[in-house]
Formats: structure tokens, C-alpha cells, sequence
């Protein structure tokens, strides 16, 4: 039933973390550990810190460890080791090492963007609200800033809000399935499953829509009481036994409408 207590299409955030972090980050990154890292900069192993982008999740959060270990005031260090801890689930630490960078480079948008989205996935909207807005601000075409604002907003019950975040993010970057699957999912936990349904279905339409998309729509579809179609969506991407206990669950918050807030907890 995990998959359908939705953490605010956290996952299709996820995707913004990655895409967050640029060639023109990682350059302000290298000058940033310049200006007043002390250590030798001709120490760092460039080779080994570009192949590891391509290892899987856990080799790059141990490659990341080490590095953060032993150059604990270098600013990539440092960035790419929250990104992955948050990337792998850990968004309590992520969000501490981000937040100790921060204390070092306090301007730098690649860990506003991070320490950001570690909060929204440890649950604690506040702390991400402050560093997601001076993001949007300093950048006046950064859409995934906006998309990640209006996910803390949503975690916070600020669904009109969260709404004109994502509006926001959808006029710098038109019909991203990313962006609308969250903007979906603020209409299912503001309790609006019609409403949720219309967007979902332009995030599934279109190429590159996450998961998500898909699996938040049929939530809102279950919502409106047609299980049975909900359930065909829910099988595309989980095995029948997972889908029909889902469907089991989404009952249950017809029945109790006290529990709608489950919807907006990670699960």
C-alpha cells in the first residue's frame, strides 16, 4: 500500500536534484573550493570524481563519503555528497551536510536546491521554504526552484499557494510532466480528485512522464469511486496482489475522510 501514501511525487523531484546540478554548477563549485579551501586543489582526483557519476547509487554515496571525509571545505565534496545521501534516502543527513556547506558558500544555488529538497523529504517544509524562495528569487528562470516550492507548500496545506509555485514553474517550462505531476498531487491532498485527474492525464500524455504520473492518477481516479479502472493503472507498474491492496487502502479514505492527510505523508 506504500506506493499510493504519496510523498508528494517526491520521486519526480528527485529528477530535479540531478538536473540541478550543471557543468556551470560544478565550475562555480571548483571555483568555490578555491577561494579559501585549505588544501591543495591538485590533490583532488578529477578523473575518479567524474566516472563515479556513472556507478550506481551506493558506490557514488561512498565514493562522496570519502571525499567529504577527507576535504571537508570543499564545496563539490560537499554538494555531491548530500545530493547523493538525499537521492538514497537519506534526507536527514543530507540535509545536516547541506546544511553545514551552507555555512561555508551560503550563496551557492546547488545547495540551496539541495538542502532544500533533503527538508521536503524529511518532512520538514519550514526549513525548506527560506532556501527555496531566495533560489527562485536569485533566478529568475529557475523552474525546478518554483516546482520544489510548491512541494513544501503542499507539505505545509498551502495548496493555492503551491498552486502559483507550479504555475510559475510551468511558464518557464511548458507542460513538464515533472511539474505537473506535483501540481496534480496538490490537488488530491487539497481534496480536489477531479481536478487532480485533468492535470494527471496531461502529465501521462506527455514523453518522458515519471511513474508517478501514472500512479497518482490512478489515485485520484480511485478517489472518485471508479476502482476498477484505478486499478489497471496501479497494475502497469506494481504486481495485482500490491494493486488490489492499494485499492483496499484509497477505500478506506472514502470511508474516513479524516484520513486524507495520509495522502500527503511519504510512506
Amino acid at each position: 500500500m506504500k506506493i499510493l501514501r504519496i510523498p508528494l511525487a517526491l520521486a519526480a523531484l528527485a529528477g530535479l536534484g540531478a538536473c540541478a546540478t550543471t557543468g556551470e554548477g560544478l565550475a562555480q563549485s571548483a571555483r568555490g573550493q578555491s577561494e579559501g579551501a585549505p588544501r591543495d586543489a591538485r590533490s583532488v582526483d578529477r578523473r575518479a570524481r567524474e566516472s563515479v557519476a556513472g556507478a550506481d547509487l551506493l558506490t557514488q554515496m561512498a565514493f562522496w563519503a570519502g571525499e567529504y571525509q577527507t576535504f571537508p571545505n570543499d564545496l563539490e565534496a560537499a554538494q555531491r555528497f548530500a545530493d547523493a545521501l538525499r537521492r538514497g534516502g537519506r534526507t536527514e543527513r543530507a540535509a545536516q551536510v547541506a546544511g553545514e556547506a551552507l555555512g561555508r558558500f551560503p550563496e551557492d544555488r546547488n545547495l540551496l536546491m539541495t538542502y532544500g529538497l533533503a527538508q521536503i523529504g524529511a518532512n520538514r517544509p519550514h526549513e525548506a521554504l527560506q532556501p527555496l524562495a531566495l533560489l527562485a528569487q536569485a533566478d529568475a528562470q529557475n523552474w525546478r526552484a518554483r516546482s520544489a516550492l510548491g512541494a513544501a507548500l503542499d507539505q505545509l496545506g498551502r495548496y493555492p499557494e503551491a498552486r502559483r509555485a507550479y504555475e510559475e514553474a510551468l511558464a518557464l517550462a511548458p507542460d513538464n510532466p515533472g511539474v505537473l505531476t506535483n501540481m496534480g498531487v496538490s490537488h488530491i491532498m487539497a481534496g480536489e480528485p477531479a481536478e487532480a485527474e485533468t492535470v494527471l492525464r496531461r502529465a501521462v500524455a506527455l514523453a518522458g512522464a515519471p511513474v508517478e504520473a501514472r500512479q497518482n492518477l490512478a489515485v485520484a481516479i480511485a478517489l472518485q469511486g471508479r476502482f476498477d479502472e484505478a486499478e489497471q493503472l496501479v497494475r502497469v507498474d506494481v504486481p495485482p496482489a500490491q494493486a488490489t491492496a492499494n485499492m483496499v487502502y484509497l477505500r478506506g479514505l472514502l470511508r474516513d475522510n479524516r484520513r486524507w492527510g495520509d495522502l500527503g505523508r511519504a510512506g
